[in-house]
C-alpha cells in the first residue's frame, strides 16, 4: 500500500511539474524554443509517451546547438511516435501527437514547429500520467454490496 501510494504522490508532483512546464511552452516566444527543450530533456527523464525510453541527452544537446529543434523534440518523443504538423497563417504552428494505443490524442499550438510538437508531446504525457493516477485513486475496499454477501 505505502508503495501505491508513494507512486500516486511521485505521479501527482511530476504532473503538476509538467502542468508547470506546459503552460511555460504556450507562453514561450520563438527565441526560446530551445530553451524549453533543454527544459524538457530534465523534466520528461526518458523518452516516449510512457518516459521509460533512453534519451540520448548528448544528442539531443548537438541538435540543439546546430539548430535542429524539431529534431531534438522527435528525440525525445522516441522512434515509434506518432504526430502530425502544420503551419497556417503568421507561422502559427498545430501539432498532434497521438498515443501509442491510438485511444488518446494531443493537440497544441506554437510559435514555432518545435514548439507545438513539445508541447503536444508534453500533453500527451500529463494525459497518461492522470489517466494512470485516475486507476490508483480507486477506492481499495470492495463496494458495500460484496461485502453483504
Amino acid at each position: 500500500m505505502a508503495s501505491t501510494l508513494n507512486r500516486f504522490n511521485d505521479d501527482r508532483a511530476r504532473a503538476r511539474r509538467l502542468r508547470e512546464f506546459l503552460h511555460d511552452c504556450a507562453g514561450s516566444a520563438a527565441c526560446e524554443e530551445v530553451d524549453r527543450v533543454r527544459e524538457a530533456v530534465l523534466e520528461l527523464g526518458g523518452s516516449g509517451i510512457e518516459g521509460t525510453g533512453t534519451i540520448d541527452v548528448v544528442a539531443v544537446h548537438a541538435m540543439l546547438d546546430c539548430g535542429a529543434v524539431t529534431n531534438a523534440v522527435l528525440e525525445l518523443m522516441g522512434g515509434d511516435a506518432c504526430f502530425m504538423l502544420s503551419r497556417g497563417v503568421q507561422n502559427v504552428c498545430l501539432a498532434s501527437v497521438v498515443q501509442n494505443d491510438g485511444a488518446d490524442e494531443a493537440l497544441a499550438e506554437g510559435p514555432t514547429l518545435g514548439l507545438a510538437l513539445l508541447a503536444a508531446h508534453v500533453s500527451a504525457v500529463l494525459a497518461r500520467i492522470e489517466k494512470s493516477g485516475e486507476a490508483t485513486e480507486a477506492p481499495m475496499t470492495p463496494p458495500a454490496s460484496m461485502r453483504l454477501h
